[in-house]
């Protein structure tokens, strides 16, 4: 039985932000001048798409490369990446699109590419699940003791390493956190910040574990230890 791979289908996020940019200029051309809400949108929507661009820009040059030193990898679908770092405010962006472009006989993007990019988020969170796991599993194979007298400290140990704030300090120490895609409009709390960056630290690993297997992720625990 060969290995299953789990692998993420080409979303083309880059390409598709370029198709809409050019579709909300074509809009805002062909809108009355007196449609002043209509308008507003439309600079909302702009200037959102481009700050996402930019992020997926600074991504791409600086925290890939980045994550490649640190982790001794080579990061073979660089887009994957900047899925992950798609949060939940994100979403209602590409659900506007959607809704005023799908009746238009000018519509930018198949029913199938904007639901790609609506559920960008829930993407992440998925293959943060998949970290979560297989940290979880690394931790434990790091720390197992074969004599059953010196198991008995593993759960407490492991409860420390997996915890959100011991893993709020790596994301500072990867500098992912600054690196989200958002549009948040209210400063969170410590608890919830330390929770998102826990999160995109399991989204890395579990990009790890999908591009270079299990064995990468156990290499890569140290950073936890």
């Amino acid at each position: 039985m060969s290995r299953m791979k789990l692998s993420l289908k080409p979303i083309h996020i880059e390409k598709k932000l370029e198709v809409l940019l050019k579709a909300i200029d074509q809009t805002g051309k062909e809108t009355q001048a007196n449609k002043t809400r209509l308008h507003a949108k439309i600079d909302r929507w702009r200037e959102q798409l481009k700050e996402v661009q930019i992020r997926l820009e600074y991504i791409r040059r600086q925290l890939i490369p980045k994550l490649e030193k640190i982790l001794d990898i080579r990061i073979k679908n660089i887009e994957i990446v900047q899925v992950v770092m798609f949060q939940p405010s994100t979403k209602n962006l590409f659900l506007e699109l959607d809704t005023h472009y799908k009746n238009e006989r000018n519509n930018p993007l198949e029913d199938h590419e904007f639901a790609d990019l609506i559920a960008l988020s829930e993407i992440a969170q998925v293959i943060a699940l998949l970290g979560d796991s297989v940290i979880d599993m690394g931790v434990l194979y790091q720390l197992w003791q074969p004599d059953p007298s010196d198991v008995g400290h593993i759960t407490q140990e492991k409860s420390e390493i997996v915890s959100n704030m011991h893993m709020a300090n790596l994301c500072d120490r990867w500098g992912l956190y600054e690196h989200r895609i958002h549009f948040d409009p209210d400063v969170p709390g410590k608890a919830e910040i330390e929770h998102d960056k826990g999160t995109l630290v399991e989204a890395i690993f579990g990009i790890i574990q999908m591009e270079h297997g299990f064995r990468k992720v156990i290499e890569n625990i140290k950073h936890l230890l």
